[in-house]
């Protein structure tokens, strides 16, 4: 090759370039962004609308509807799913894959600009988002303390929030779970209806009250100034002396004007304590682990202020230790297998230096593929990271291959130079055909139908395709030029047991040509024997995660006061640490609100647990408490996706649905496997409803709608200009005092004035009743829903679940209009599953055609693809004797096999190719070619085994606390080894078959045109 020509002839310049590319790499693996993910933009948006102080069945009709028939028009769209609640409503939409997400925000802004008219008045902003990679905390918090913290948001914000907000890379801080003060204007019922104020007036006549502007400029002489009228209120008593009518009747004579606390409906607990959250969110393109150290400094500092004295921060969360943890494991991981490499090589070449020379394309491999990543743009997160990993492992074989060639050359030549030259002539096309075969398989993920695994796929691809043609490079300049100049002798040395092998290995090639019959019913034996373990391996494309959390979600009955809901969860956490010892968690955190809670359990990792979390979840089943206002059950966590298991239940009318899923829950709780059946929404609230009487309204010269405004801003209240303060901006609202709110004769006895100004009570225009409404409203594609949701039994798979569901569910007899389906977790499996498979059909194809393309014919792409099929039969029984679940990360792991299993035919068949164009007979051909190519066959399949080995044992796992790695190493383990046996004693013998079958061809073609044919195949003249 020119490459290794060129290297023979100018050995300093190769030298420096890998000298110098080798530097590049090492100052850009110091400069490469080390983050979780990479900075992928998901197809999600979130159209929100605020609207406090509402009911879920108003939202439903004034906002959710409009808003979803306006945005179901927008290009792309698959997916609509809404939840209306009583302050507001929520909106996702789901995209396709690749969509421009600045593009569609605009277009459903605009959508719904053009439907603003038909939204509620005081609807005051509509919030769309979208998610990248970079929208999950880097950092997450939990503060508690001995004492109250309840009105410590000024403390906080100025002693953590703001401190943590200027270290270099943090983007912003959130604090939650203590909120800012407000101004609050609390009107007395009875003052307003005494002095006839109209309390929609009142509103906007305080809005006008409190601004600031831009005038314009003026020109004085050579000045120019800036005209700005103010108006703003500064001071609680510029509030309260706002003069609100002709007669000056101040703000201050019919209000309470307070800068106070909000109410709070919600709060938290961090064992068994008060607690607050806190999330650090790092700038796009930062260090996430340098980001992260720094923060954890700031943090250690702010605990030693006077103010932060008895304050514990507790991390709930840390993305730049879990990537730490992650590198460390596949470090350690990578470096066993390295060493165990090392010793495979050294056992098989007994020659030190030989070692040391294929064994350096590892390290100058990884350096260019820094090198390449840092141009490129890409950063080092978990997936490439698992991409480098799986690279380790396949960055020796073109080496091997190479340095093998080399050396028996010079048992044929005693010129090194023209024997590196032939010996890397003679296997370039193999070496350049494995690498294009491994790195082609990643192609279908890459520009085929894109899902969320295939997106994280191409991250991984990236990576293994850069190594793999850094490698290569290596293997044909480098190599060569190292093995020329640094080692004399030749290769017939090594480890003595590979004499008796191969002497071995030719006679069993002999018996398998001699006797084709048997040796194809072998073929058919070991193909089908694959029956066997399908029965056995479980498939479940997302299995239960054993995870550091568990989670448990309370199914409150009702809505109740925060301090009864409090209650219930700390009767959970009381019972949980007196068995503390017994469960074996580390901590426990709480978040609870009027009409939903959850409790988390911290678990300690996994190698340091005495039980798995199946066992602990099935004692805390049998023995917690039960509780007055609900129960409480886990919610199960799957590897490599957030879905959870569950069914949908559609519906036309949301007020019976929740009656229809409740027979959906009754029935699925008898299904033997499912756990932890509940429905997913908040429990059920009381409303009451003001019924106006249209004709007494109209009697006093109002309409119902009049009437309905003036109950809505006296109820819901009106939320003014912000006030501005020393430190900033704070929420102003305007609305009645809560004793005249508080009861029925409060709400009867609220005034309304008439348009002649004469006071009525809004009892005298309307009657007053209870009803029920619900917690919220869900809809999915633009029909009122509820999801059902459950868990599984250990040793129960989504699929076992899915019939299992499907049988009892197609029994049970629905309403008229109603009808079940599964939920989107069930169906993203399944379009997983589906999408993995074309790929993988596609990648066999694309393999196949790049080894017809550079043999220049179909008879050994034919023969060596049949390899593929054999490592998949491998796969099916180590994964049986390992008791292993295919998973997704086991079709990564077949994905990755694919690729890899052919090399070792292609080298195989290449040679024997070669030794037939000398002159070679066929059947000598195929014994002398195999035998030639059993060591590095053997060597290549041995690294990249070994390499996997401490991934195929160990419990590392994506991210440090993603899917185990374990699945896709051993696939690759258990396809690639039981491919090379089989592949070594019947390839040879399907070549041959496939080579008399096309023989056989060309003769029947040849006597139809009256031809001669040599034997061949080969037309005589």
């Amino acid at each position: 090759m020119n490459l290794t020509a060129l290297s023979l002839k100018r050995p300093v310049t190769v030298a420096m370039f890998f000298v110098c590319m080798t530097l590049i790499g090492l100052i850009a693996g110091q400069r490469l962004p080390l983050e979780s993910l990479p900075d992928i933009e998901f197809p999600f948006m979130v159209v929100n609308v605020p609207y406090r102080n509402s009911t879920p069945e108003e939202v439903e009709r004034r906002i959710t509807r409009p808003v979803e028939e306006a945005i179901a028009t927008l290009p792309g769209l698959k997916r609509i799913e809404s939840k209306s609640r009583d302050d507001g409503v929520e909106i996702e939409l789901q995209l396709d894959w690749g969509a421009d997400l600045a593009v569609k925000g605009v277009e459903a802004r605009d959508k719904i600009d053009s439907i603003r008219d038909k939204l509620p008045d005081d609807v005051q902003r509509v919030q769309v988002f979208k998610f990248s990679g970079s929208d999950q905390p880097m950092l997450q918090l939990r503060i508690s303390a001995d004492r109250d913290l309840s009105g410590a948001y000024e403390m906080l914000d100025r002693n953590l929030k703001r401190r943590l907000e200027r270290i270099a890379g943090v983007s912003k801080v959130e604090l939650y779970g203590v909120e800012e003060k407000q101004v609050r204007i609390m009107l007395a019922a009875d003052r307003v209806a005494s002095h006839g104020i109209d309390i929609a007036k009142l509103g906007a006549q305080l809005q006008k009250a409190n601004f600031a502007l831009s005038a314009g400029q003026i020109t004085d002489g050579r000045l120019r100034y800036t005209v700005r009228p103010e108006g703003e209120l500064t001071t609680l008593d510029a509030v309260r002396n706002v003069v609100i009518d002709a007669s000056g009747l101040r703000l201050g004579d019919i209000a309470e004007v307070q800068y106070t606390d909000p109410e709070l409906t919600y709060g938290r607990h961090l064992n068994r304590r008060f607690a607050i959250g806190v999330n650090v969110f790092k700038e796009t393109g930062a260090n996430l682990v340098e980001v992260g150290e720094r923060a954890k400094a700031e943090i250690e500092r702010i605990k030693e202020l006077p103010e932060m004295k008895g304050i514990r921060l507790f991390p709930m969360q840390d993305q730049s230790q879990e990537v730490k943890q992650s590198l460390a494991d596949l470090l350690e991981a990578g470096a066993i297998g390295a060493v165990l490499s090392v010793l495979v090589l050294w056992l098989f070449l007994r020659d030190i230096r030989m070692t040391l020379i294929v064994t350096l394309s590892v390290p100058l491999s990884l350096c260019m593929t820094l090198a390449a990543m840092y141009f490129l743009g890409l950063t080092l997160n978990i997936l490439t990271l698992m991409g480098l990993m799986l690279a380790v492992g396949m960055l020796v074989d073109n080496a091997v291959v190479v340095t093998e060639s080399i050396f028996t050359e010079r048992l044929k030549t005693g010129d090194a130079v023209e024997a590196t030259l032939s010996g890397v002539r003679k296997v370039g096309m193999a070496v350049v055909a494995g690498t294009l075969t491994t790195a082609i398989v990643f192609l279908p993920n890459v520009f085929g139908a894109q899902n969320e695994i295939t997106v994280f796929m191409s991250q991984v691809a990236f990576t293994i395709t850069i190594a793999l043609a850094a490698s290569l490079l290596v293997a044909v300049t480098l190599i060569p030029q190292l093995t020329t100049r640094m080692v004399s002798g030749d290769a017939s040395g090594g480890a003595r047991f590979l004499v008796v092998l191969s002497a071995f290995y030719a006679r069993t090639l002999g018996w398998t040509l001699r006797h084709r019959g048997w040796t194809s019913l072998m073929i058919v034996v070991l193909l089908g024997s694959v029956i066997v373990p399908l029965k056995f391996v479980k498939t479940d494309m997302f299995p239960a995660e054993d995870g550091t959390r568990l989670l448990m979600q309370y199914n409150l009955n009702g809505v109740y006061r925060v301090d009864k809901v409090e209650e219930a969860v700390s009767t959970i956490e009381n019972y949980l640490f007196a068995n503390q010892a017994s469960l074996g968690f580390d901590s426990v955190y709480s978040y609870f609100d009027v009409s939903s809670a959850q409790t988390v359990l911290i678990m300690p990792e996994k190698k340091l647990r005495k039980r798995s979390n199946a066992s602990v979840m099935e004692e805390i089943r049998a023995q917690m408490p039960k509780l007055a206002i609900g129960s409480v059950s886990f919610e199960q966590n799957r590897s490599g996706t957030a879905d959870k298991l569950g069914v949908r239940v559609f519906g036309e009318s949301a007020e019976h649905l929740r009656d229809v899923a409740d027979d959906v829950v009754r029935t699925l709780r008898l299904v033997k496997g499912l756990t932890d059946v509940r429905v997913i929404a908040e429990a059920e609230d009381q409303e009451v409803r003001i019924r106006i009487d249209r004709e007494r309204a109209r009697q006093n010269g109002l309409s119902s709608q009049q009437v309905a405004d003036a109950v809505a801003a006296a109820m819901r209240g009106t939320e003014l200009r912000p006030f501005r303060t020393a430190t900033g901006e704070v929420d102003m609202i305007v609305e009645f005092r809560k004793q005249d709110r508080a009861d029925f004769e409060a709400i009867l006895s609220m005034p309304i004035l008439r348009p002649d100004g004469a006071r009525i009570t809004l009892g005298s225009v309307a009657q007053v009743d209870v009803g029920n409404t619900p917690g919220n409203i869900t809809r999915e594609n633009r029909m009122a829903s509820l999801k059902v949701q459950f868990g599984t039994a250990e040793g129960v798979t989504s699929e076992d679940a899915k019939k299992s569901v499907e049988n009892v569910l197609n029994d049970l007899q629905f309403p008229p209009g109603y009808s079940w389906g599964y939920s989107q977790a069930f169906d993203d499996e399944a379009q997983n599953m589906q999408g993995m498979l074309v790929n993988m059909l596609l990648a066999m194809a694309l393999i196949y055609l790049v080894m017809a393309a550079l043999f220049e014919s179909t008879l050994e792409p034919s023969a060596i693809i049949t390899g593929i099929f054999f490592s998949f039969v491998g796969v099916f029984w180590f994964f049986m004797i390992t008791a292993t679940t295919m998973s997704f990360m086991a079709m990564i792991g077949l994905l990755i096999l694919m690729g890899v299993v052919v090399n070792n035919g292609i080298v195989l068949i290449d040679h024997v190719h070669q030794l037939r164009a000398s002159g070679m007979p066929r059947e000598e051909a195929v014994i002398q070619g195999s035998r030639d190519r059993l060591r590095p066959i053997l060597m290549t399949v041995a690294t990249a085994t070994l390499g996997m080995v401490p991934l195929a044992l160990g419990e590392t796992s994506v991210g440090g606390n993603g899917p185990p790695y374990y699945p896709m190493a051993r696939a690759i383990i258990g396809g690639l080894t039981f491919s090379t046996v089989v592949s070594l004693g019947v390839l040879p013998s399907t070549y041959c078959m496939l080579d008399d079958l096309r023989v056989w061809g060309a003769r029947v073609v040849a006597k139809a045109r009256g031809q001669a044919l040599s034997p061949r195949g080969v037309q005589l003249p």
